[in-house]
């Protein structure tokens, strides 16, 4: 257990205990500190207090904390007694259909800021979003197992097989009630998730909504998750809901910020060492050029940086140098991954990927607008970007800004999947 997940702990017992109050300021360096083994006097010389002061207010916590958890707490006990206390109050978890992160390469930057944003107890919903294979899945398990502790239930749920919200309310609210619910309503989950501290994981979200130009639109028949979505964001409650997918939902993105209790976290690609990390654990052995160059290739995508390895191995004889050297290529499971993706796309869109994948150089929205065929409003053109944009399939190299002068561009593995699949579907015109 780590210093703030334990004053996270303890806010959760004060607030369990109807007391209004959480640590001031002062008393949450004092256990910081203390945590890590300060004295007072280190305490009260590092932040400018007198000693006596410092004395007052970690004998004044350690009182308190004593009848909260009904055991004595002191300075010297006091990572002794809480992590007995969570052992001894470990809720209730039900991972569903999570996956084994026993290897889980890096990410250490994005789970402090996740950790962080949950700790404040003031977030009430996340978003995890990225392409297909960047590791989101991964992430949201790792996190959920790292803060389980401050949580009366876990609960972890897929959504690739597109379940109703029907469905997942009625299998979730047996879980929160301990008994077979009738009333599996929206208002009766989220009369739980007010009473007790609940963490909700959502996996794959992309798997309810619309394909099509314009991103994060409902499905037929699962636009009552916006209303869901929507409540938990905006009502006072003591929970967290956690959502991963390739776009973010309608009306996410507006509620999110830095100063709201919605966060939207956008998942980039893997770094050359931790690159080098995932080949080692193939058997693989490869420089920090070799990483470079894959790592450039594929975008960082710690999937598709996993079957390149794979590849390497099958087709390569485990030589990194071989691969590299014979040229681009997409191979087999990476053309099924971006294909799973490029089919979600509208006809305008698909035609927007074609044309940056030819005309890479000096791909600006204004060449777009004059020189694609059939002619399309601005507006059209704009939605169909900013669509692309937020399904991670193309970026603008200096701030994703889509104005007339930006530079459009394509991650090179995904510019030679497009090109590949347009000389596919030329051949098979001419064919006919």
């Amino acid at each position: 257990m780590k210093g703030q997940e334990a004053i996270a702990l303890i806010d959760n017992l004060l607030q369990s205990l109807n007391k209004k109050q959480k640590l001031t300021d002062i008393q949450s360096r004092v256990f910081l500190e203390t945590w890590e083994g300060d004295s007072y006097q280190e305490i009260a010389d590092r932040h400018k207090y007198e000693h006596d002061y410092i004395k007052q207010v970690g004998s004044h916590l350690w009182r308190n904390l004593s009848q909260i958890l009904g055991e004595k707490v002191s300075k010297q006990n006091l990572q002794a007694v809480l992590r007995h206390y969570q052992d001894c109050s470990a809720g209730i978890q039900d991972w569903g259909e999570a996956i084994d992160v026993s290897y889980f390469y890096n990410r250490l930057q994005e789970l402090e800021t996740l950790e962080t944003w949950i700790s404040s107890n003031s977030t009430r919903a996340i978003g995890i979003f990225g392409l297909g294979g960047i590791g989101k899945t991964s992430l949201s398990v790792k996190l959920a197992q790292q803060i389980q502790s401050q949580f009366e239930f876990v609960i972890w749920r897929s959504l690739q097989q597109a379940p109703t919200l029907d469905v997942i309310v009625s299998n979730i609210l047996p879980i929160l009630t301990n008994s077979s619910a009738t009333n599996n309503s929206i208002l009766a989950l989220m009369e739980q998730l007010r009473h007790k501290r609940c963490l909700l994981i959502f996996d794959n979200l992309e798997s309810i909504l619309q394909a099509g130009n314009r991103s994060g639109q409902y499905q037929q028949g699962y636009e009552d998750y916006r209303q869901l979505f929507a409540r938990i964001a905006d009502e006072s409650h003591q929970s967290c809901l956690i959502l991963t997918g390739r776009e973010q939902p309608s009306g996410f993105a507006v509620r999110s910020g830095e100063n709201s209790p919605v966060r939207s976290l956008k998942l980039f690609g893997l770094s050359p060492p931790v690159c080098q990390k995932i080949l080692a654990d193939k058997g693989l052995k490869a420089t920090l050029l070799q990483c470079q160059a894959l790592v450039n290739y594929f975008g960082g995508n710690p999937l598709a940086l996993k079957l390149a390895a794979t590849t390497i191995q099958t087709l390569f004889g485990g030589d990194i140098q071989a691969f590299l050297v014979q040229g681009n290529t997409v191979f087999s499971d990476l053309w099924d991954l971006l294909d799973r993706q490029f089919d979600r796309l509208s006809p305008l869109q698909q035609q927007i990927m074609y044309w940056i994948a030819i005309n890479q150089e000096g791909a600006t929205p204004a060449k777009l607008k004059s020189e694609i065929l059939p002619q399309v409003s601005g507006r059209q053109l704009m939605e169909a970007l900013e669509a692309l944009a937020e399904r991670s399939l193309i970026f603008d190299e200096r701030s994703l800004n889509y104005t007339a002068s930006s530079s459009l561009m394509l991650q090179p593995a995904i510019a030679e999947y497009v090109r590949e699949r347009l000389l596919e579907r030329n051949c098979r015109s001419s064919n006919i």
